[in-house]
């Protein structure tokens, strides 16, 4: 007997087996017949017999006729059972006993047992017959013997039935209890070259020398064109009339390189990329991703040029200050954006003209809005067919040149533009390949590789993604633009990966994990099952599970349109170690979380997939080497050997993370001071992040230098830019605005002006000492909706809104050492002190990470 598989059916389990039958005497089945009784011949035995299997048939059928030799030998095998029957029904001739049976097409296969009948749809080998029809037989096995039978046909029923219990085990041990692809984490991740320590300066760690890039972006496409012209590059989903998307349509790389050198020619002819005063030629992207940004911005790199990103959450007044800072003339953007195109126009007089990609030809109401402000709108296809008329030969930039000036979105002051080379790109490409290309199955590095788009571009994660994909000649489907229709693209394109940020990771997670509670009986069982048997694997470096990777995850895979996904990136903050674990499990995919930022191009860190453990970023790429620097005032040292209070772990060293290597910007846009902050004179780019080694050479972040952090959908926040904003309710003396790299919200504790609140009290008719009032939830609440009325009033962004907050009475003070000397907040102490004030908080804001609250400290 062969076990061929087990199968999940809506709610519950069936197993589904397949019997390689035993061979019949020749001579035995030639002689045998099978019964083919009348109507009351056939009355008859379903007295006389506990189970007769029919085959109602017409001559005619040829179906029929191709099942008939199987049917003889179904009945030959069974024809030793006195309690069985195997029998055939001729409908042609049979009339009113196949009309008594419902009989409407043929063969009609249908077991009666115990005065029930049942029809049987499933295969019609004798294999999976044989089985059926054991599997219904009430006699137990050793009463066959008793039986006056030949005896090879005694045996076959004893071999079909005790191979089919010792499969089943067999199969459930190796399906269930056996998992596979063992991953190999080496003994150390990397080195420390301990010859040129500093004092205050830990030991450099790296993985290897580094061939610098020599082309730039433009000739890496040029290369995919002339190697994958008729590939698909860029795809979107169109809109049928009705607002419903369609599956995806592509541009191969042949067609959008013509649209490149088209609109780039375009532009030229129509001066609108010419060289600014500082000599660079300048060109504003202002849109969300859809393949006219990847258009536009090879299009500045064909004219010699670079491009400049806009984005919403820069503000009115920092869109202002970029166009003012660059002279920017000219903005590609779409519908979406054009009222805040215009709105910067008065503080941009720089600014000239505007292109439209998301429409072939401008609404005249369009062209008048912008012509009363000073500006010419056209459309990139207007654009298109002047280049098309007027072509231009690409004026290939140099590998040092600035492909991309990106504008931090400044948490305190003025955004910094970080000036990207064509070199910081392809060295982070290199890196990532270097890093990953061993791994097989991962497409990322192949034509076979589909992306899709949707972390903003004017982000640097999501451009070296993109630059990756171009250089293999790969696709790149882009997103609807609306975060809310994210999973129907994920299912219309299944990616062969997924980049992303762990605050969509949580939300999966906790979908996915409160619908299998939710659904309750045995689906919810086995999710459970699943989880903990693959969670149990993972902690032995088991990465797959062949019985519940196909039984559960592959239909959760499915469904989220990750069923070919086999590899996973994280970045822009940390991800927890209960998400990280269970996508690995959910997907049986390779995940990887990277660390890094803008001025180091995107990543200088990546986890290796042979590394399931959670909680670090793993060890340097080859295009970085980081060191340590001590950071005394924090308690953070070189020499540290141990880490945590509670849980103590051994390392090597503790300070400020700092980077060096050929993916290090140049500084920062006419800005020599904030550059002169960043980067040191032997090069090296100090991050502001606390970090530690572990002992075997893998970098774990744990704190920030600067009072400035992370969110978990990667915005930064600057907590005292927020406090002292708030302070302008009337009901806060003090606060402490929290926040970390694993919430996506912010929480606060308040130190309440007692007079203020007194007065609310008596105006909510509530009454009570101040500790009672402060515990209120309807004082609680009024509180709160001042606090966020304020910091509307002081131009919060959303994510800069505190969602939740505590009152507590008691001034922050040097005495109770919540401030310095000099009266700044000691942010570490106030952490550990609310602690559980913080964790309440979470809970009551409903912002819980992988589906719990990460306690404090």
């Amino acid at each position: 007997m062969r076990v061929h598989a087990f199968a999940a059916i809506a709610g519950g389990l069936s197993v589904a087996t397949a019997t390689q039958a035993p061979q019949l005497d020749p001579k035995a089945l030639e002689s045998h017949r099978v019964v083919a009784p009348d109507e009351a011949q056939f009355k008859a035995l379903l007295e006389e017999k506990d189970v007769v299997f029919a085959k109602f048939y017409a001559p005619w059928c040829g179906h029929c006729k191709a099942l008939s030799p199987t049917w003889k030998e179904l009945s030959a095998t069974f024809s030793v059972l006195e309690n069985v029957q195997v029998v055939h029904v001729d409908c042609d001739i049979h009339t009113t006993l196949c009309a008594s049976q419902n009989i409407e097409g043929y063969p009609t296969l249908k077991i009666f047992h115990g005065g029930q009948f049942e029809e049987y749809e499933g295969p019609r080998s004798l294999g999976a017959l044989t089985d059926y029809l054991v599997q219904r037989i009430d006699a137990p096995v050793h009463n066959f013997g008793t039986l006056s039978s030949p005896p090879h046909a005694i045996n076959a029923i004893l071999v079909v039935s005790v191979t089919f219990v010792l499969g089943l085990l067999v199969s459930i041990y190796l399906l269930c209890f056996r998992p596979t692809n063992r991953v190999n984490p080496p003994k150390f991740y990397s080195l420390p070259d301990n010859s040129t320590i500093k004092k205050g300066h830990g030991a450099v760690y790296k993985v290897g020398s580094f061939p610098k890039p020599t082309v730039s972006l433009l000739e890496k496409l040029e290369a995919t064109v002339k190697s994958n012209g008729d590939g698909a590059f860029l795809g979107r989903r169109p809109i049928d009339s009705d607002g419903k998307a369609g599956p995806y349509v592509w541009e191969t790389y042949a067609q959008a390189y013509t649209r490149i050198k088209n609109l780039s020619s375009g532009l030229q002819a129509e001066k609108m990329l010419e060289p600014l005063p500082d000599g660079h030629r300048i060109l504003s992207i202002y849109m969300r991703n859809r393949p006219e940004y990847l258009i536009a911005m090879y299009a500045a790199f064909y004219a010699g040029g670079l491009f400049c990103a806009l984005y919403d959450t820069l503000g009115a007044s920092s869109t202002a200050f970029i166009l003012t800072q660059t002279q920017i003339t000219t903005v590609v953007t779409t519908s979406n954006e054009l009222k805040t195109i215009i709105k910067a126009k008065s503080q941009s007089p720089s600014l000239k003209f505007v292109v439209l990609a998301d429409v072939t030809v401008a609404t005249q109401a369009d062209i008048d809005a912008c012509k009363a402000v000073g500006l010419k709108l056209s459309t990139t296809a207007d654009i298109e067919a002047v280049g098309a008329k007027n072509p231009r030969a690409p004026i290939y930039p140099k590998v040092n040149d600035m492909a991309f000036l990106m504008y931090t979105s400044g948490t305190t002051g003025d955004p910094k533009g970080v000036e990207i080379s064509h070199s910081n790109i392809l060295a982070c490409v290199a890196g990532a390949e270097d890093r990953l290309k061993k791994y097989k199955g991962v497409q990322v590095f192949s034509t076979k590789g589909i992306h899709l788009s949707y972390l903003p571009l004017p982000h640097i994660l999501e451009q070296i993604v993109c630059a990756v994909m171009i250089s293999h000649g790969a696709r790149i489907g882009f997103y609807q633009g609306h975060t809310l229709k994210l999973a129907e693209d994920l299912v219309a394109l299944r990616p062969t990966h997924f980049v992303t940020v762990p605050r969509l990771l949580n939300k999966i997670y906790d979908t996915i994990v409160n619908s299998a509670k939710a659904s309750g009986g045995i689906k919810s069982w086995l999710f459970d099952l699943a989880m903990r048997t693959k969670l149990a694997n993972l902690k032995k470096d088991y990465r797959s599970h062949p019985f519940f990777d196909w039984l559960v995850f592959s239909k959760i895979q499915a469904r989220l349109g990750l069923d070919r996904c086999n590899f996973v990136l994280t970045g822009s903050a940390p991800l927890s170690d209960d998400v990280m674990s269970f996508f690995r499990i959910m997907l049986d995919a390779f995940i990887s979380e990277g660390y890094g930022q803008s001025e180091c191009t995107a990543a200088s860190n990546l986890t290796d997939f042979d590394d399931v453990e959670c909680g670090t970023v793993g060890a340097p790429m080859i295009s970085a080497e980081i060191k340590l620097v001590s950071v005394p005032e924090m308690g953070y040292e070189v020499t540290d050997t141990v880490h945590g209070d509670k849980t103590p772990i051994p390392v090597n060293g503790r300070g400020e993370i700092c980077y060096r290597g050929p993916t290090v910007f140049a500084g920062y846009y006419k800005a020599p001071d904030k550059t002169a902050e960043a980067l040191d004179a032997d090069g090296w780019l100090h991050s502001g992040d606390i970090g530690v080694w572990t002992l075997d050479g893998r970098l774990k972040i744990i704190d920030r230098k600067k009072n400035i952090f992370k969110l978990s959908q990667g915005e930064y926040v600057a907590p005292e830019k927020i406090e002292n904003i708030i302070a302008a309710s009337e009901y806060v003396a003090q606060s402490f605005v929290y926040g970390d790299s694993l919430h996506a919200v912010l929480v606060g504790i308040i130190v309440p002006e007692a007079p203020t609140l007194k007065k609310l009290a008596a105006s909510l008719n509530i009454t009570g000492t101040l500790d009672e009032l402060c515990e209120n939830p309807k004082i609680i609440e009024a509180v709160h909706k001042d606090i966020v009325a304020v910091g509307k009033s002081g131009l919060l962004s959303g994510f800069e809104t505190v969602r939740a907050i505590h009152l507590h009475l008691e001034h922050f003070s040097v005495e109770n050492n919540l401030l310095t000397p000099t009266f700044k907040l000691k942010r570490n102490e106030a952490k550990k002190l609310f602690a559980k004030q913080i964790d309440d908080l979470y809970v009551r804001a409903g912002d819980l990470v992988a589906g719990k609250n990460v306690k404090q400290g």
